[in-house]
């Protein structure tokens, strides 16, 4: 009647069983891994609900295929740059530019005073032929005929436009 534990736990120790555990835990891993990767937002912005922007985005002609893949890339930043436009937010439109650029917002400003009425017609966006991996060419035409050019700069996963004073290519 001694202290006595049993050795025996009732989950037998066999290499079916540790292969079994290791199996799930790999796979409950791997889920998680996976609703994390979907999860994630790798641009830090996002179009709101309002207001609602009519903008088509498209490469110019080109023979080079890194053209069409960039309109994916920036497709996104295109749109919420013509709807911060649109919202006539100069801090809010600030927010998608370069964060080491200065001068954001007082750029953002002139933006919305220059082309903002504009900005609720219908946009095409024409993404010029990339010249570097990390800068991008975006050619804006307005309804009422009115052009701007773009000019966007990449740090990491995430497109920016290039507004205020900065260096394109040194965050």
């Amino acid at each position: 009647m001694g202290g006595h534990l049993p050795r025996h736990t009732g989950v037998p120790h066999s290499p079916k069983n540790r292969v079994w555990a290791v199996t799930v835990a790999l796979a409950v891993l791997a889920v998680a891994a996976t609703t994390w990767w979907l999860l994630r937002d790798p641009a830090p912005y996002t179009l709101r609900k309002t207001p609602a922007v009519q903008v088509t985005v498209h490469a110019v002609k080109s023979e080079y295929p890194e053209a069409k893949e960039l309109v994916g890339d920036v497709d996104l930043l295109v749109k919420v740059y013509v709807q911060r436009l649109e919202a006539g937010d100069s801090t809010e439109l600030a927010g998608i530019g370069a964060p080491w650029y200065t001068g954001r917002e007082r750029a953002a400003q002139q933006l919305i005073n220059r082309y903002g009425a504009h900005a609720g017609e219908p946009v095409e966006a024409l993404v010029q032929d990339p010249v570097v991996p990390y800068l991008a060419g975006v050619e804006l035409r307005f309804g009422n005929g009115q052009r701007q050019v773009l000019h966007l700069t990449r740090d990491g996963d995430a497109w920016w436009l290039q507004l205020g004073h900065g260096d394109p290519v040194a965050p």
